[in-house]
């Protein structure tokens, strides 16, 4: 039945008061937005980024009236948490253009994105950008790729290099080997050394005008570990005057005209001629090696600073000879690499790895993520008894209760009474065994790893830790670190916390697709990253977290070093860390330098704080450096009739599955020199930085040793974690200066002393590469 007109027409009319009164009136929230326009959205470089590092993120704003704004980024971790990573507050303080810039880490290939522009004080969302894998409706470009794959990138445009753009990224192919992107402007370059985390090598090449913060964030990105690829020719006096020549360790001694380049041929391992003349920088260098020379002096060089390096081109990519010559693009791969292994020999190494691994151990990150996976009063039993007590528990409820209760007693309805009671006992075993064994407290391992550079005194810091939970809640995380000194009481700072993700593509890889994994609760950071808040973690449950950290400290250790050819050191160090230097051993060249340990006087092994140490002393002694690192014994088999004499040398075969954490650490700082993934069947792409091989090419030493002193200090809630299970260990990488005198042991004069050691036994195990060889 319909209403009279009488009761509708009233009804009517308030509607269309309402719409009049509520039309021209808009939320605070559009208000805000109108305000507020983004021009610009980009994730990565060019919208690439590796996962597991961490990625730049640049929103390019107008605003049309004075405001403070923040935004959020939320992407998923490995284990399918959303993770929300909040900027700091931009103050804008009236209409302009704005560059707002934060960081985050995604956990998954494909990971989906999104962005939340809000208004600082009323954390009002002003606009939301959202990514989708394969998605038609992506509001900005944005492709994870593995850490084994090379990302490079370019401030403008450098000819060799292939590079691509966003829009691209929709129909590029996925599994390349090595992508390269160009930046374009100069604007959108990270301000902060973490916002290179995700690349791995920049190329410069005629345009230096990059400077103030954005130059000295490219600096302590490369004394952090990175790479940079820097070519200057013609245009030296640009170069000269720009913030790069301020700290590169390359000296320009002026200008040359070359037309032998056969050394660059050469080291681009191409047949094709470069013709013509070029114009080159004559150079000169303290450090490291030279890759390519001319009469006139060196034109291609790798110098170390801090712990990353620069490879120094004296020649222009952009102008001939070289723009147009057929083998640069041949050169311009290797001149971004910087190990000595091609792009396409590492991804198939870290794909064999893979294939070959049964045990989801395919790199050396992922051995050392479980190696601190162990708890003490945790007794957990293995995969293998659970699997068995599972098997024992079918055979009692199936064939045993019906051996007993049809053929013994011939009672089959007593099987009403026995199944239930035999699952019961079962379950309150079970209960009651996981009450004991997985405990009712909380548990943390702990390990820190300190990188010093003792010429420029870069520190960088790498805290692991992970947390044993009691019960299913939410934590507050915080770590505040410390630096390793007794000259100055520095004060603790805060270090950049996340999780820690396994480079594989097993459960809880960060090399899975994102498609299908289920999501789990939600946590945040706060702004800087310096803070987890409301992190989950389930009843007898782990989290595995890591920190990074960065800080300049002089003068830590002073050294008189002096080192030759043949990896021989001589002279005298002096460090000033918090305390003696324990288990220690120096590498230099293809040499490495260990203690004699007595074990009844072990303090005459170590190397004492604030005291002269002489390298030579008599409590030391040098092997080489691969025979050590992978227990290689020589055995002297002497001659019998007919059979020579020979040599039979045994190495030891690498342990995977050891989750001692110092010979890891060890492995992990000369993995290249051990024999790399020939000898460990494991890769060492995720870290990559770690490997301090590089160090050792480019003249010099390396100091690995362990230091009993918690550098980190875990705040939990209002409550702070104890130190007592906290593992410290130093790399300090030394300067040596260069001398060609070598040190030779002449044969002795004495009868007496030959005549022993033709007496020695007819077989005899020894080191390979020792004093005594």
């Amino acid at each position: 039945m319909k209403s009279p007109l009488v009761f509708r027409t009233p009804l009517i009319s308030m509607l269309l008061i309402l719409l009049f009164w509520t039309q021209p009136s808009l939320s605070p929230a559009a208000e805000q937005s109108g305000a507020v326009e983004v021009e610009q959205v980009q994730v990565g470089f060019d919208g690439i980024y590796k996962v597991g590092r961490w990625v730049p993120v640049t929103l390019k704003v107008a605003t049309k009236k004075a405001t403070s704004l923040q935004f959020t980024v939320t992407a998923l971790s490995p284990d399918g948490n959303p993770t929300e990573v909040p900027s700091q507050v931009f103050e804008c303080p009236q209409p302009g253009e704005y560059q707002l810039r934060s960081l985050f880490k995604a956990g998954l290939l494909d990971c989906p994105l999104r962005i939340r522009l809000k208004e600082a004080k009323s954390q009002t969302v002003l606009q939301e950008f959202a990514y989708t894998p394969r998605s038609a409706q992506n509001q900005f470009a944005g492709m994870g790729i593995k850490q084994s794959v090379e990302l490079w990138a370019t401030i403008g445009e450098v000819a060799g290099y292939n590079t691509i753009s966003e829009t691209e990224l929709e129909t590029l192919d996925p599994n390349l080997d090595q992508y390269s992107v160009q930046i374009s402007d100069q604007a959108l370059l990270p301000e902060d050394a973490y916002g290179y985390d995700t690349l791995d090598t920049l190329i410069v090449d005629s345009d230096y005008s990059v400077g103030g913060v954005k130059n000295r964030a490219i600096r302590d990105w490369v004394a952090s570990g990175g790479h940079l690829v820097i070519c200057v020719g013609t245009d030296q006096e640009a170069y000269q005057q720009s913030d790069f020549a301020k700290w590169i360790p390359v000296k320009i001694l002026g200008t040359s005209r070359v037309r032998e380049l056969s050394s660059i041929e050469l080291y681009a391992t191409v047949r094709s001629r470069i013709r013509g003349v070029a114009t080159a920088s004559r150079i000169q260098i303290d450090a490291g090696e030279v890759l390519a020379t001319s009469l006139d002096g060196p034109l291609l060089v790798r110098v170390p600073y801090g712990l990353g390096v620069v490879t120094f081109l004296a020649l222009d990519l952009n102008t001939s000879p070289l723009s147009g010559w057929d083998g640069l693009e041949n050169l311009c791969p290797k001149l971004a690499l910087r190990g000595n292994q091609v792009t396409a020999t590492r991804s198939k190494n870290a794909e064999l790895g893979k294939r070959i691994s049964q045990t989801g151990i395919s790199e050396l990150e992922t051995q050392m993520f479980h190696s601190q996976q162990n708890f003490l009063g945790i007794n957990r039993a293995s995969h293998w008894w659970v699997m068995g007590l599972i098997l024992v528990y079918l055979l009692i409820i199936g064939p045993l209760d019906y051996l007993v209760v049809h053929r013994i007693l011939k009672k089959p309805h007593i099987t009403w009474f026995t199944f239930p009671t035999m699952v019961l006992l079962a379950a309150g075993w079970g209960v009651l065994t996981a009450q004991q064994n997985n405990g009712s407290q909380l548990h943390s391992t702990q390990l820190n790893l300190t990188d010093y550079d003792a010429t420029t005194g870069q520190l960088r810091g790498r805290f692991y830790l992970n947390l044993y939970s009691p019960e299913t809640r939410r934590y507050q995380v915080q770590v505040m670190s410390d630096i390793p000194t007794t000259t100055a009481q520095s004060d603790k700072f805060p270090t950049h916390l996340c999780w820690n993700g396994l480079p594989e593509t097993t459960f809880a890889g960060m090399y899975r697709s994102a498609e299908g994994t289920i999501t789990g609760p939600t946590y945040a950071f706060t702004p800087d990253s310096t803070e987890i808040k409301n992190l989950p973690l389930l009843k007898w449950g782990t989290k595995s977290l890591l920190g990074d950290w960065s800080q300049q400290q002089p003068d830590l250790l002073t050294s008189d070093l002096t080192g030759n050819s043949l990896g021989q050191l001589s002279g005298n160090l002096t460090h000033h860390f918090s305390g003696p230097l324990k288990d220690w051993v120096l590498a230099y060249g293809n040499r490495i330098y260990l203690p004699l340990v007595n074990p009844e006087q072990l303090e005459d092994s170590y190397i004492p704080a604030d005291q002269a140490w002489d390298i030579n002393g008599p409590l030391v002694e040098s092997r080489n450096i691969k025979g050590y690192l992978t227990g290689s014994v020589s055995r002297r088999i002497a001659a019998r009739g007919a059979n020579p004499g020979n040599v039979v040398t045994e190495q030891t075969e690498y342990d995977a599955f050891s989750k001692n954490a110092y010979q890891i650490l060890k492995i992990l700082t000369f993995h290249e020199s051990s024999g790399g993934f020939g000898y460990t069947g494991l890769s060492n792409i995720a870290a990559e930085q770690l490997d301090l091989t590089e160090q050792l090419r480019l003249g010099r030493a390396v100091l690995f040793a362990r230091l009993d002193q918690p550098l980190s200090q875990v705040k939990l809630d209002d409550t702070e974690l104890p130190q007592d299970q906290q593992d410290t260990y130093l790399r300090v990488v030394i300067s040596v200066k260069r001398s060609r005198e070598i040190q030779y042991e002449l044969p002795s004069l004495d009868e007496k002393e030959n005549k022993e050691k033709e007496e020695l036994p007819q077989q005899q195990d020894t080191p390979t590469g020792s004093d005594q060889e």
